[in-house]
C-alpha cells in the first residue's frame, strides 16, 4: 500500500495544473484544458464542466457535477469521491473514503476503494471491477463489470446487472469468526460465477439469475 501511495504522489507531482493547501472549483459549463491536481484540497467540478484530463488529490474529497465529463481517472487518498447524475470518466480510485455513482453515471473502467462503501446508483454502468476491502458494495438498480469484495459484504439490488464474476476474497487478518453477508435481489442478474474464499452468508432471490456458486450454499428467498 505504502509503494502504491509513493507512486500515486509521483504521478500528482508531474500532472498539470498543481494546487497546494487549497481547493480547486470549477464553475458549471466550464471547460479545462488538462489535468486537475491538488494536494490538501477538495475540488468541485460543476454541473455539465469538461475536465480534458484526471482528477487527483491526496488529502480532500472529489465531487463531479451532474453531466460534466472527465476524460482521465478521478484520483483520491483522503477522501471520498462523489459523481453525480449522468458523469462520465475512465476510473473511480481512494484509498480511505467512499464512491458514490450517481444515476446515468458512466465509468470506462472501474473503481476501487480501500476503506470505504461503494454505492452505483440505478442506470449507472461500471465498465470494469467495483472492489472494496473493508465496506460494503452496494448496486442500486446498475450494471458493473465484476464485484470484489473482502470484509464488507455485497448487495446486488433490485434490477442489477453484474456481467462478470461475483468475488469475496479472504484477507490475510479477515475476521473469521462472522459470515460476510451477500445478497442478490429480486430481477437482478450476476453472469460470471459467484466464488467465496471465505465463510458468508448467501442471500439469492427466486427470481434472480446466477452463475455458478463456488465455496457456498445459497439461501433463497421469495419476500
Amino acid at each position: 500500500m505504502k509503494t502504491r501511495i509513493i507512486a500515486f504522489l509521483g504521478a500528482l507531482m508531474l500532472g498539470g495544473c498543481l494546487s497546494i493547501n487549497s481547493d480547486i472549483e470549477v464553475a458549471d459549463g466550464k471547460t479545462i484544458d488538462g489535468g486537475l491536481n491538488t494536494i490538501n484540497g477538495s475540488v468541485r467540478i460543476g454541473n455539465r464542466s469538461v475536465v480534458e484530463g484526471s482528477v487527483k488529490t491526496v488529502n480532500g474529497s472529489v465531487t463531479a457535477g451532474n453531466a460534466s465529463k472527465i476524460a482521465g481517472s478521478i484520483e483520491t487518498v483522503n477522501g471520498k469521491i462523489a459523481l453525480e447524475r449522468d458523469v462520465q470518466a475512465e476510473s473511480a480510485r481512494t484509498v480511505n473514503g467512499s464512491i458514490a455513482i450517481g444515476e446515468g453515471a458512466r465509468l470506462a473502467d472501474g473503481a476501487e476503494t480501500v476503506n470505504g462503501q461503494i454505492v452505483v446508483a440505478a442506470d449507472a454502468r461500471v465498465e470494469d471491477t467495483v472492489s472494496s476491502v473493508n465496506g460494503q458494495i452496494r448496486i442500486q438498480g446498475g450494471t458493473v463489470g465484476a464485484l470484489k469484495n473482502s470484509e464488507g459484504g455485497i448487495v446486488v439490488e433490485q434490477d442489477s446487472r453484474v456481467l462478470g464474476e461475483l468475488r469475496i476474497v479472504r484477507a490475510r487478518d479477515s475476521r473469521r469468526d462472522k459470515p460476510l453477508m451477500v445478497e442478490i435481489h429480486a430481477g437482478a442478474e450476476v453472469i460470471g460465477p459467484l466464488i467465496f474464499e471465505r465463510d458468508v452468508r448467501l442471500r439469492i432471490h427466486e427470481t434472480a439469475t446466477v452463475g455458478e456458486i463456488q465455496g457456498a450454499e445459497p439461501e433463497y428467498f421469495d419476500d
